[in-house]
């Protein structure tokens, strides 16, 4: 006696599943050369720097660095924070926005792993002055940025003078970020 149609379908629906968990199994067990699973990376191990920025049409685009500075591999995924701090160390308006705009690209949420000495980016984009007026808005002396899901904060010496909202309602402080994404 064979087996029916429906018999094969199962048999190879089976086979499939098996070699579907069997290649997911293997990706797991090869996620570094020591086949131990990576972290995430925590402020300790990462350094930060912007890069160049870049204006046009009222705006402020900027590329920031993450580099991995421990000797282990380590993973970031997602969005990172940031706060605007005054001469004092006094937290400065502001208020971080995920997403894309004109000077920030839309990008996917990727797992990006960092190996010793790797790096990482993720763009910063705000409105400048053009368009406010007589309305200002402070300036940074340093900046905290936040890895993604990490609750503490590297600080280093940066200034930006982000503008939001428009004329009537100024809203000083708004910046959008990328998620991080691999290389520089």
């Amino acid at each position: 006696m064979g087996w029916s149609k429906r018999g094969w379908i199962g048999f190879w629906l089976f086979v499939a599943l098996l070699i579907v968990l069997t290649i997911g199994t293997l990706v797991a067990l090869v996620v570094n050369a020591n086949g131990a699973t990576l972290s995430r990376c925590l402020n300790t191990q990462l350094a930060v720097k912007p890069g160049q920025s870049n204006g046009a049409a009222g705006s402020i685009g900027q590329v920031v660095h993450f580099t991995n500075v421990s000797h282990a591999a380590c993973t970031l995924e997602g969005y990172p924070g940031m706060q605007m701090l005054d001469g004092a160390g006094r937290p400065l308006a502001t208020e971080v926005h995920r997403g894309s705009s004109v000077t920030v690209q839309a990008r996917p949420v990727r797992l990006v792993t960092l190996l010793a000495g790797g790096q990482a980016s993720f763009e910063l984009g705000y409105a400048d002055a053009t368009g406010f007026g007589d309305e200002h808005c402070p300036s940074s002396t340093r900046i905290e940025v936040t890895p993604p899901d990490d609750f503490r904060s590297l600080t280093i010496a940066w200034r930006l003078q982000p503008y939001g909202g428009d004329i009537p309602h100024l809203e000083c402080g708004e910046i959008t970020v990328s998620p991080v994404f691999a290389g520089a």
